[in-house]
């Protein structure tokens, strides 16, 4: 195993960089189109959210299997890695079959998932939709199998290059499927998935090729095994409750409003949905190779290293998750208004709320990392049980008043709840009081967020209001181009800070 991963985060970062932009791009180029049919897009949001499911099919195995698998690898035991990784695939197999028929049934039936269906064409959509989902659900197989591979040797980003390079054809594909009088988003979806199989095969051989890997042996390892199960099942088993409680409070927003409000209202959220769930596939990346480096650690016994190294993420990466979020929820209105249009005015202060639940997750994404590979199972029950209670129980209260807001405004109080309880515990690990963290982790970040909320503010009346792509351009040029100064005036109004990109950049140099 290697000492040092430095040169493997960069190069995470590096195509997570590309996929950022490619990601930017798509929501430039894609959501304008797919919006155009507010109905559809309503119907199509309410479809593709239920593909979520398919994430979760493992029962918590999976997150359960990389801990594991990652120890091992670690140790240098292939065997042992071969044998999990094969487990925790068979138990995904299983669930993603059954998931597939539940799709099946359900392409049959649209009308149980979405309210509002009134034409034959808005039923061909959904049903196709659903249908074409069933179809593809082994995609979702491969695709985990290569990330639990590359992911425990720190090589995501092999994985991300295979992804950008899809998502180049996906982003392209636009021109065909939305041309002039047309607006074909049955064909668009199937392309995308046909992709996503494609990328997946291309990175399996990959793989092969890189780290010799006898698949032979991987897919004769895809079955029940007994030894494998018992050790990893306390884990999987809180795994699967953090699981249900995520979809609970994360993953049904779009279910239950187009079920009870209306397709409509699920266009209206789904624009919002649309930036949180960009800004969460990027903070999923940006930390899912810091939670194999905590299973290290353990996996070598070394808990010093773990808590220094800990510390560090939470304090160089603060910055890098707080300015860009302030930035959309200040610059929120504009960029509806030039992205969507005004029909789409109501999702500014979805956005608002939805964009401030990531706020946190700079010291969250770490401390659930620890939590799960010191085994804290009592905790995961307990921080994951408060989570969809008051979500579901404010809405309840609020929905006759606020409509489809209240999704938006609890699932911010919600998040805002779990990350005082988080950031307790982290504390608590990392042996500091509540001040010396404040001082450590926020003081720095004052001077720089005080400069970036004063100068956005003050743009943002002065920003393109109409929709189009220049103006969209226009808008995100000027976000960008001030967070990137915000980013320097921390570079050098906090020493700490300072200091560890420059170490950060030395070892780079090193390695090279």
């Amino acid at each position: 195993m290697q000492q040092s991963y430095t040169k493997n985060y960069l190069k995470i970062y590096l195509w997570q960089g590309v996929s950022l932009v490619l990601n930017f791009l798509s929501m430039f180029v894609v959501i304008p189109y797919l919006t155009s049919d507010p109905i559809t897009y309503g119907i199509y949001s309410v479809c593709i959210s239920f593909s979520i499911f398919l994430s979760y099919a493992d029962l918590g195995f999976m997150g359960a299997g990389q801990k594991y698998a990652a120890e091992y690898f670690a140790k240098g035991d292939k065997v042992e890695e071969v044998k999990v990784i094969g487990f925790t695939n068979f138990i995904l197999l299983i669930f993603l079959l059954l998931f597939s028929i539940v799709f099946f049934v359900l392409s049959q039936q649209p009308e149980l998932l979405v309210k509002g269906i009134e034409t034959a064409n808005q039923e061909y959509v959904a049903s196709s939709l659903i249908l074409i989902l069933a179809i593809f659900t082994p995609t979702t197989l491969l695709q985990r199998l290569l990330q639990m591979i590359f992911g425990i040797r720190m090589e995501d980003f092999i994985v991300q290059r295979a992804n950008i390079i899809g998502s180049v054809f996906k982003i392209l594909s636009v021109l065909w499927f939305f041309r002039a009088g047309k607006y074909d988003i049955v064909g668009y979806f199937l392309f995308t998935q046909i992709i996503n199989f494609i990328a997946a095969l291309i990175t399996l051989l990959i793989a092969r090729k890189r780290y010799n890997y006898n698949f032979r042996d991987l897919f004769r390892s895809i079955y029940f095994n007994k030894a494998v199960f018992e050790k990893t099942k306390g884990l999987a088993f809180a795994s699967l409750f953090i699981t249900i409680s995520w979809i609970l409070y994360y993953e049904l927003d779009s279910i239950a409003i187009g079920k009870f409000l209306g397709a409509n209202q699920v266009a209206i959220y789904a624009i919002g949905l649309t930036v949180i769930t960009f800004f969460r596939s990027i903070l999923g990346i940006l930390f899912s190779p810091f939670n194999v480096r905590f299973n290290h650690f353990i996996g070598i016994g070394d808990e010093t290293a773990l808590k220094s190294f800990y510390i560090q993420i939470v304090t160089i990466l603060a910055p890098v998750v707080v300015f860009p979020i302030i930035s959309i929820a200040i610059l929120a209105q504009p960029i509806i208004l030039t992205w969507v249009g005004e029909e789409y005015i109501a999702s500014v202060a979805i956005i608002q709320f939805l964009v401030f639940c990531n706020i946190f997750a700079f010291f969250t994404y770490p401390t659930n990392f620890m939590l799960v590979a010191k085994e804290k199972q009592k905790t995961l029950y307990l921080v994951n049980t408060l989570m969809p209670f008051v979500f579901w129980s404010g809405i309840a209260v609020s929905i006759g008043v606020w409509g489809v807001k209240s999704f938006a405004v609890f699932k911010l109080v919600t998040f805002v709840l779990s990350a005082i309880i988080l950031y307790r515990l982290m504390i608590s690990y990392l042996k500091l009081n509540l001040m010396n963290s404040l001082k450590k982790i926020f003081v720095p970040m004052l001077l720089p967020i005080f400069f970036l909320i004063s100068v956005l503010f003050t743009i943002r009346d002065f920003l393109p209001k109409e929709k189009s792509k220049i103006n969209l351009l226009i808008v995100a040029i000027a976000a960008g181009f001030f967070i990137v100064i915000t980013f320097i005036i921390q570079y050098f109004s906090s020493e700490n800070w300072r200091n560890q990109v420059k170490k950060i950049l030395k070892l780079k140099i090193n390695e090279n």
